[in-house]
């Protein structure tokens, strides 16, 4: 079992964690990880992410899809949509890289 860390990321929010690989999927581009610790874990029960990542049909580069999985402690607790832009800031941030590297 490998084990992450995570780390802070000069954005809006900063979100430490450590996750496993729950699984990887290489015939369908998907990673599953399970947050195991960390600032994720003090609202949730649970969180697990997936990341797919699925060529376009029509010309080259590709399309991320993410899916988060959480248990919210209770009802009380807040919808992440701060994490949401975290999420989408980095899908940002990795196209931006990709693409100088092509």
């Amino acid at each position: 079992m490998k084990v992450n860390r995570g780390k802070s990321v000069p954005l809006s929010i900063e979100v430490m964690c450590m996750e496993v690989v729950k699984a990887v999927e290489h015939d369908k581009n998907l990673v599953t990880f399970k947050v195991i610790e960390g600032d994720l874990m003090e609202e949730n029960k649970s969180f697990v992410v997936m990341i797919q990542v699925l060529p376009k049909s029509e010309d080259s580069g590709s399309v991320v899809h993410w899916t988060l999985e959480y248990d919210k402690l209770h009802d009380e607790i807040a919808h992440l949509e701060t994490l949401l832009q975290f999420i989408q800031d980095i899908s940002k941030d990795i196209n931006v890289r990709l693409s100088q590297v092509s």
